[in-house]
């Protein structure tokens, strides 16, 4: 009997040894996710109802679906530093895709000023994640250039419009094959293809299908890859987009130049190399009696065009940025473009101009520019499709899903906890 016992006693002590071995392992896996945020400009919220894109069905079919509300405007900086910081651009600052600000006395320069940190405001998630010993890695996204409270991602790179995507994907794996100490448990990474197709040949054309396509297998491949390396598991994979888009068409222009002379006003977002332009909208900046002049001109001049004044623009916008929200904002409905010059001159198509057929920067709750928002992995919850949220509610639930304490945003996570499998 004793033998027995003493035959007994030792499994259960080997029992208990191997138990709590095994359960540390599985414990310290579970507490340390791994969250990859990837960035398709232009993805329409219906997207995968329109056009075949497998990979990203299946994210969506596994997790959880929403359509996404954006900031205002509708742009891809405004939106994309919006996602990272969890900030209306009334707080982060970046009111358009060129921002103005009269402390300054110039608007933001893409060349100079997207590693200079007076431009930047708000915390973005990687910077939060840093601060708290979670390595994070940025393949572009705005806002990731700049080192913000004397913190950068522990990867980052310049951004390259024309890197290759094959190789995109291929670096963010290699990040992840790192051992565990120096792998980026926060990757993000970006892909302007969607954008550019629809821009150039418009929505629901042949090349915005193969665009989607295109970035679709890239994502499967990180799928792939990510099994590969068994983090599968761990991983949890967050698809955000920053703006819909909507056709445009010569017949839907609103020319304001028999209304108003723009040469005195400051419009940020007309370049410098063009005469003349077409827009969704246009901020402009210019002295007291310079605004009171072109509201009253532009005030109800035309049915399909809106004319908002700093301090009185709708509250769902927060874009009313204290040194650089506009003066006025022209504001055409979805599918319609403004058009001005500094030459009077009768507007040229569109085509001729070398002007996209396709647009975005809208009213941020028409439906055509919501964005598409799916994520799938341990963090979330499992076939779920929900109503539309704003964009800045993404910081807290990567928050989340990495088990970080968050920033102070202007989202906050109960309005989304629903979309967790965790409590946050």
């Amino acid at each position: 009997m004793s033998n027995i016992f003493l035959k007994y006693l030792l499994a259960l002590v080997l029992l208990t040894f191997f138990s709590t071995s095994f359960a540390e392992p599985k414990e310290e896996a579970d507490e340390k996710p791994i969250v990859i945020m990837i960035g398709i400009d232009g993805l329409r919220a219906d997207t995968l109802e329109r056009m075949p894109a497998p990979y990203l069905r299946s994210l969506a079919d596994s997790g959880v679906r929403a359509s996404m509300i954006p900031a205002m405007p509708t742009k891809t900086f405004v939106n994309f530093y919006s996602l990272a910081t969890g900030l209306h651009p009334k707080n982060h600052g970046f009111v358009s895709n060129y921002p103005y600000d009269r402390k300054i006395g110039r608007k933001f320069n893409r060349q100079t000023d997207v590693s200079d940190p007076k431009w930047w405001g708000g915390e973005p998630i990687w910077i939060t994640a840093e601060k708290q010993g979670v390595k994070a890695a940025t393949y572009f996204w705005v806002g990731s250039e700049v080192e913000i409270d004397g913190v950068r991602p522990s990867f980052w790179k310049p951004y390259q419009q024309d890197k290759d995507y094959a190789e995109r994907v291929e670096e963010v794996l290699g990040w992840l094959a790192l051992p565990e100490k120096e792998r980026p448990r926060l990757i993000t990474l970006y892909f302007s293809a969607v954008d550019s197709a629809a821009h150039d040949f418009g929505v629901g054309s042949a090349q915005e299908r193969d665009a989607v396509a295109k970035v679709d297998q890239h994502i499967g491949d990180l799928l792939h890859g990510l099994n590969k390396l068994g983090l599968e598991p761990q991983t949890n994979i967050v698809v955000v987009a920053d703006h819909g888009m909507v056709n445009l068409s010569d017949q839907r222009v609103i020319n304001i130049d028999p209304w108003l002379d723009l040469s005195t006003f400051i419009i940020p977002d007309w370049s410098d190399e063009r005469s003349s332009v077409h827009a969704p909208f246009l901020n402009l900046y210019a002295a007291p009696v310079s605004v009171d002049t072109a509201y009253t001109k532009l005030h109800k001049a035309h049915p399909n065009m809106r004319v908002l004044r700093r301090g009185n623009f709708p509250a769902n916008y927060h874009f009313d940025h204290p040194q650089r929200g506009p003066d006025l904002m022209l504001l055409a409905d979805p599918g319609w473009s403004i058009y001005a010059s500094r030459d009077k001159r009768k507007p040229e198509p569109m085509a001729k101009l070398g002007r996209p057929v396709a647009t975005h920067g809208y009213d941020n709750q028409d439906p055509l520019m919501h964005a598409i928002f799916i994520a799938s992995g341990p963090a979330f919850n499992k076939k779920l499709t929900t109503a539309p949220f704003d964009n800045i509610e993404i910081y807290g639930l990567l928050a989340c899903a990495l088990k970080i304490k968050p920033s102070n945003t202007d989202g906050d996570i109960k309005n989304v906890q629903y979309l967790m499998a965790q409590d946050c």
